[in-house]
């Protein structure tokens, strides 16, 4: 294979319990890649225009670049390859659009490479990459744009993943026009927490797991509760609270904090409650004179999406 095509898509982490071990893939937003095998023996970056491509062009200080610089020195090819990229997924938005590029280049170069890279040493290229955004970098939502479906981290050091059957639902992903740090995110976390809290928040993941496995969906919608990150992250979005509050009523299992936020992600048994929901944003921030833009999605179970290759 000499060149491929693909989607590489937008996650939504934690899953209101799960901080840093829950992710799972949706179908949109994506980034558009196109990976080519060249005889010059570097990588060669182009960013593409988009709403989004104001990102580095430099591989060396870019998500993608990174390993894929990486690939290159450590597998000792005598090629490079040439790098496109079209950004679709909103930069600072709580939707892993750095995961969804390293991830991307990942998979793309393994493709390229005849499958060569075990699961491990793509997820460990990919959060290499992942570190050019943020010093501390995290699975939840490397994992899942790899692999696709909800993914959860058993061993962040060892990198233990386990794929957690899910059924078809559909997300309502809100994205309002707020720009929010992710480094700035994690240091207003509290590093230590009341034993009684860590209790309750213990149950609702194991609850939540059980409950998506089991496809219990009273028990999804019991368990999609967070006691220890939300309270303090949601402060940081307009609108937060009515939002939940607003698409609980309209018939959503669940609805928390993607990332970092700013994007407020609904979980839904169905498309049409999931329409609706975004109806109900949209009409809200519009009320508050806040940009907003909202994707529906069904969960991707298969991970980047390749659309040629030759």
């Amino acid at each position: 294979m000499n060149e491929i095509k693909l989607k590489s898509c937008a996650t939504v982490a934690n899953l209101s319990c799960g901080f840093d071990i829950l992710g799972l893939c949706l179908n949109e937003p994506y980034d558009e890649i196109t990976i080519t095998k060249t005889d010059a023996k570097k990588v060669v970056l182009n960013i593409l225009d988009s709403k989004y491509s104001d990102i580095p062009k430099n591989p060396s200080e870019n998500t993608g670049g990174v390993p894929a610089e990486l690939i290159l020195n450590d597998l000792n090819l005598d090629y490079g390859f040439n790098i496109k990229i079209k950004k679709g997924i909103p930069l600072c938005g709580g939707l892993g659009s750095s995961a969804a590029t390293s991830s991307g280049v990942v998979y793309g170069i393994n493709k390229i490479l005849g499958n060569q890279l075990t699961d491990k040493q793509m997820l460990h290229y990919a959060l290499e990459g992942e570190k050019v955004s943020v010093s501390n970098p995290h699975a939840d939502n490397i994992a899942p744009c790899l692999f696709g479906g909800l993914s959860l981290i058993r061993d962040t050091e060892t990198l233990d993943i386990v794929k957690i059957p899910i059924e078809d639902f559909s997300i309502c992903a809100i994205h309002p026009d707020i720009k929010i740090n992710t480094e700035y995110s994690r240091q207003i976390l509290p590093s230590k927490i009341l034993l009684k809290s860590a209790i309750k928040q213990w149950g609702e993941i194991a609850s939540l797991v059980y409950a998506f496995s089991s496809n219990d969906i009273s028990l999804i919608r019991k368990s999609m509760n967070d006691y220890i990150v939300e309270p303090i992250r949601k402060k940081l979005i307009t609108g937060f609270d009515d939002i939940k509050k607003q698409s609980l009523n309209l018939g959503a299992l669940g609805c928390g904090i993607s990332g970092s936020g700013p994007t407020i992600f609904a979980l839904c048994e169905t498309k049409d409650i999931a329409k609706d929901i975004a109806k109900n944003a949209q009409n809200y921030y519009s009320s508050i004179n806040l940009n907003c833009d909202i994707y529906i999605s069904k969960i991707n179970n298969n991970g980047p999406i390749i659309t040629s290759s030759s």
